[in-house]
């Protein structure tokens, strides 16, 4: 076990909680850790649920303590997993308490069901109930099947009811009588409440809200909780979010398990081929209500089938009773076949016939929105009339831009006629522009996978289509939505009917199974991969908690509330034992919460309430989110972290580990990069926290604060200037700086000449004879440069696109957390099977897979998908791929990394090169130059510098004489390549050390270039005449070696950390 202390972050005394105490769940103080105040509440649920109902599943456990904790919210979860049973149970419950309930149901028949079911939950209980009458506990139900006089009894009975079950439609025809403050409020259908905005001002005032003149005023004096909706929610629905502190949320879930099979034929006897061998439960969806008539008649002799058109909705019910067995209507994205559907156990596979389509023709572009132009323009960008309207697509809709975009619509029209583009999913024909509609057939053919307890569905979709074109183009897309189709002949019929069946087998005993999806809290750092990940799954319900904000999905077998930590929780604190390490024979780091203040930025761990360097009070503390956390943790029982796949990553984890101990059951998911399947497969392997990289890090932690603490000391007494700092690392980097800047002043003559692309040294003749004779020519074979990794990232960047070191990192995480790139903080090369399917697919012919071997879990640097740097900028305006505040840095550093990977998986090329004799002013020189490279890794990454060829023979040339430095200023991307070769940084610290110097002022950069300051070369010198021994470049290698070894289990870290403390020990006397 590694021992550490959070100062003050006790959960149970607010005083110190110790990792032993953390590993026991325990406070030796006072008990439990993890208990909150109305867990006696939920136990008392608990033991009533199981008399009532039966053994509570964790789900319905996660919403009890939301609701007796006083929280509304949206209820996620799949299909007959007990919201229903639950929500009446609790309502129960809360009437044994004196406290008042209303429950607001669709039909008529479900208020029958819930009334029922709560008097035989009562029976069980023990509880005296009145049913539409006096009792102990008096439930009231109205529907209008019944009978005059209970209709009576029911509205004489109101003010002493403690709960009222009810329809929606009543709620609306009868709001003045039920208007009153109730403590829960329990909607099964928000569908029906959403249709009717004025249902939710209803909803709010039955919570105790009032509707005032600048608004709503009051609080929430009740609790409120909804299901997911289906259909859209509309602008009402924000007051949840307003008001109560979360969004509805989508049942309309991305989960599907479907096999996806594509057909190059939309011929009759192919349909009436897949409806024998598939059997009953088959939706065909048409391109119109015309083809749907057609296919109908066509198929009506032989099969039970019947036809739902938006004037006849008849054989609708009859497919629902079984009477007919299969269905054909249109494909229509809001239509009643693709949206309004929700038959899982019936529903077993889709026809398509005709790929769903849309279309943008030559007389829809002088109306077409700027976002559709903004489209046409990248599918056209290849174009040279187009070609310099790319740059101001973003603002074209801008009034100072409306003669722009007038005159390129009119390119637009003109490129749409002649019908020519490159693009893999879209087809450019004479006239018209066809983009393929996933989005309808994914919600179409997602009608046959269901999400329900006990999993998900299994269904087929058949897509039938004459065109090769429009099918190969559907196909192409369909893979951005990780949809793989499969060729008919493929198919193995037999097993697809199996599973099909089985796993509707299983949604029919749905009920009977127990703890099948559970409640997880899902911890990442950042907000951007925390939202990314839950839209995966569908559209989140949002749920906010103090500040924080959850995403809220369900998968198959969990509802995960995705979160994010913000980074680190805490740090080394500043005033306890030695510089935040207790030190008693063991090293024993004390960490505490991390503040920042919200004006200046500044961070620190000491308790105040104020910043130390600007007074205000205006703080940030991360023990508002640890609180936060541990409440959410706590409600769902279950706790994954999903953290960066490092060291750092790994303490964070660590940290989470300890503080929300005994809250639930913690895991350990690791992913390398932010795509659904990578976070999937993730889910399904958990792993607990690697402590050897946690050592690593707080070694790397403590040598920093120590070293750097007491060498700052050091600067400030020497220098009265506390803006000092020094670092182990910074140190020997600014002394690379230094010194090139003094061999940069040391000069030599060379003579340029311009048009040969030629500079010779020690030529200083304005005008001189060259001779050059031809010595060789030879053809070679290069193998392309393997791909990034995080030093070789930040050369490229810097000297490419002219992007800080530190820019680039928060450009690359952006990318990662937005799924584009894997992790970014790597020295390895290695590519993954996954890397090298993706290079397979773009470069087809050209493709040779090199893994690039390297040991350990991490990868190169490389794209998630086949997708360059223009067909991703279309699919972001397209809304395909969701990035979140893409600038050109982001385009710019993904198309390097996406052309450096792709190149690294390419053939060899070749390279044409030629060996010279130059002899000018009595000098000869040889000169060996590339005059011509071929090949596609060429193509992608230009890695070596192709010239002109020089001509053989004799000429008069003009030279240039310069007088130039004997050795350049280093550039970041120099310094980078330096730390990597001498084993100073790792691939986590590269930028930060460059930016230390920066931030401290000892460097400053001029155009493009690093020089020293003064105050640089002042603290470097006082450091290397007094404390070169700890701060040299030798010794700093071996430092950051000997963490490697702690990291790999090598080297005991408490061994490490006393080595350490002796040094300073050393340089402190």
């Amino acid at each position: 076990m590694i021992e550490a202390i959070y100062a003050s972050l006790c959960p149970k005394c607010g005083g110190d909680l110790s990792t032993r105490e953390a590993n026991r769940a325990k406070c030796e103080r006072n008990g439990a850790l993890c208990r909150f105040s109305g867990d006696a509440l939920v136990d008392e649920f608990v033991e009533f649920f199981k008399k009532a109902v039966g053994e509570p599943r964790s789900i319905q456990l996660f919403w009890a303590r939301r609701i007796l904790s006083g929280e509304s919210f949206a209820a996620v979860a799949p299909t007959g997993i007990g919201k229903t049973s639950f929500g009446a149970a609790m309502a129960l419950f809360l009437a044994t308490k004196r406290k008042r309930s209303y429950v607001i149901l669709p039909t008529t028949l479900l208020v029958e069901q819930v009334a029922e079911s709560m008097q035989s939950y009562a029976e069980r209980a023990g509880i005296d109930v009145g049913l539409n009458e006096e009792g102990n506990v008096c439930i009231l139900y109205y529907h209008g099947r019944m009978g005059k006089e209970e209709k009576e009894r029911f509205f004489q009975l109101l003010k002493q009811a403690n709960v009222i079950i009810t329809t929606t439609q009543f709620l609306a025809r009868n709001f003045e009588a039920v208007k009153q403050v109730f403590d829960f409020v329990f909607v099964d259908d928000v569908d029906s409440v959403l249709k009717a905005s004025r249902n939710v001002d209803r909803i709010l005032m039955l919570l105790g809200f009032r509707k005032g003149k600048k608004g709503w005023e009051g609080e929430a004096r009740g609790v409120l909780m909804v299901s997911t909706a289906t259909a859209k929610k509309g602008q009402k629905a924000r007051l949840f979010r307003q008001l109560l502190n979360f969004d509805v949320g989508s049942s309309s879930h991305a989960v599907r398990n479907v096999e996806d099979i594509a057909i190059n034929s939309e011929s009759i006897e192919t349909v009436r081929d897949i409806l024998r061998r598939m059997g009953s439960g088959g939706i065909i969806y048409a391109r119109s209500g015309e083809e749907a008539e057609k296919l109908y008649e066509l198929l009506k002799e032989e099969f039970k089938i019947g036809i739902v058109t938006a004037g006849k909705k008849k054989d609708y019910e009859l497919f629902e009773k079984g009477e007919i067995e299969f269905l054909v209507g249109t494909a229509y994205y809001y239509g009643t076949l693709v949206r309004g559907l929700d038959l899982p156990e019936k529903i077993r596979f889709t026809v398509f016939v005709g790929a769903p389509t849309f279309s943008v023709r030559i007389e829809d572009i002088d109306r077409a929105s700027p976002s559709v132009v903004r489209i046409l323009a990248l599918i056209f960008r290849d174009s040279e009339e187009v070609k310099r309207f790319v740059p101001i697509l973003s603002i074209i809709d801008k009034p100072e831009h409306e003669e722009e975009l007038v005159e390129l619509r009119k390119i637009l029209k003109r490129l749409v006629e002649g019908g020519e583009a490159r693009e893999k999913d879209v087809i450019v024909r004479k006239g018209e522009v066809i983009f393929p509609d996933l989005r309808t057939y994914i919600q179409g053919s997602g009608r046959t996978s269901r999400l329900f307890a006990g999993g998900i569905t299994k269904g087929a979709s058949f897509l039938l289509e004459d065109d090769e074109d429009v099918l190969t183009a559907f196909i192409e897309r369909a893979k951005h939505y990780d949809i793989e189709f499969k060729k008919m002949e493929d198919v193995n019929f037999e097993e697809l009917i199996g599973e099909i069946n089985e796993s509707r087998a299983r949604y029919r005993r749905r009920k009977e199974a127990k703890d099948v999806v559970k409640p997880t809290l899902f911890i990442v750092e950042s907000p951007t991969k925390a939202r990314h990940i839950a839209r995966f799954f569908g559209q989140p319900s949002v749920k906010v908690f103090n500040g924080m904000v959850a995403y809220e999905v369900p998968t198959a077998s969990r509802v995960l509330l995705i979160t994010a930590s913000l980074g680190h929780l805490t740090d080394l604190i500043t005033n306890r034992g030695f510089y935040g390490v207790e030190v008693d024979g063991r090293f024993i780091p004390i960490y505490a919460s991390i503040k920042r203040c919200k004006q200046c930025g500044y961070q620190f761990t000491e308790e105040r309430h104020s910043c130390p360097r600007c007074e205000s009070k205006d703080i940030d503390d991360s023990k508002q989110r640890i609180e936060a956390l541990r409440k959410l943790a706590h409600d769902a029982g279950e706790v994954i972290i999903g953290t960066d796949p490092d060291a750092e990553g790994e303490k964070i984890a660590w940290d989470i580990w300890n503080l929300l101990s005994g809250c639930g059951t913690i895991r350990r998911a690791e992913f390398h990069e932010v795509t659904r399947k990578a976070v999937s497969q993730a889910l399904e392997n958990l792993r607990s926290i690697d402590e050897n990289l946690v050592k690593a890090q707080i070694v790397r932690r403590v040598e920093d604060r120590w070293i750097g603490f007491v060498l700052s000391q050091k600067l400030w007494s020497k220098f009265n200037n506390r803006n000092l700092s020094a670092g182990r690392a910074q140190t020997p980097v600014l002394g690379w700086v230094i010194e090139r800047a003094e061999q940069h002043k040391e000069k030599k003559v060379v003579g340029v000449i311009k048009e040969l692309e030629l500079a010779i040294e020690g030529v200083e003749t304005p005008k001189a004879q060259l001779r050059i004779e031809l010595l060789e020519e030879k053809v070679e074979e290069r193998i392309p440069l393997p791909p990034y990794t995080t030093d070789s990232m930040l050369r490229d960047a810097n000297a490419i696109l002219k992007m800080h070191a530190t820019q680039t990192m928060s450009v690359a995480q952006s990318l990662f957390e937005s799924g584009l790139i894997t992790y970014h903080r790597t020295d390895s090369t290695r590519v993954s099977d996954a890397g090298m399917r993706i290079a397979k697919e773009y470069l087809g012919e050209d493709f040779v897979a090199r893994e690039w071997f390297a040991e350990g879990a991490h990868e190169c640097i490389r794209p998630t998908r086949p997708v360059d740097r223009n067909t991703l900028q279309r699919l972001i305006q397209e809304g395909v791929i969701v990035v979140e505040d893409v600038t050109w840095r982001h385009l710019a550093l993904y198309d390097l990394i996406f052309r450096r990977f792709m190149a690294s998986q390419c053939k060899p090329y070749t390279v044409k090169v030629h060996r010279y004799s130059i002899a000018i002013d009595g000098k000869t020189i040889e000169e060996e130059r590339i005059v011509d490279a071929k090949g596609k890794a060429y193509e992608l990454y230009k890695s070596v510098w192709v010239r002109k060829p020089l001509q053989v023979g004799e000429q008069i040339v003009d030279i240039e004489v310069r007088r130039i430095p004997k050795a350049p200023l280093y550039t970041q991307s120099d310094i980078v390549q330096l730390m990597r070769e001498r084993g100073i940084g790792r691939p986590s610290t590269y930028a930060t050390i460059i930016d230390k110097l920066f931030q401290r002022n000892y460097v400053v950069e001029r155009n493009g270039k690093v020089a020293p300051t003064r105050r640089g070369v002042e603290v470097y010198n006082y450091l290397a005449s007094n404390y070169s021994k700890f701060v040299s470049e030798e010794r700093t290698k071996v430092l950051e070696e000997k963490m490697d070894f702690v990291e790999r289990g090598e080297l005991d870290y408490q061994k490490a950390l006393e080595e350490l403390y002796h040094e300073i020990e050393e340089i402190i006397a």
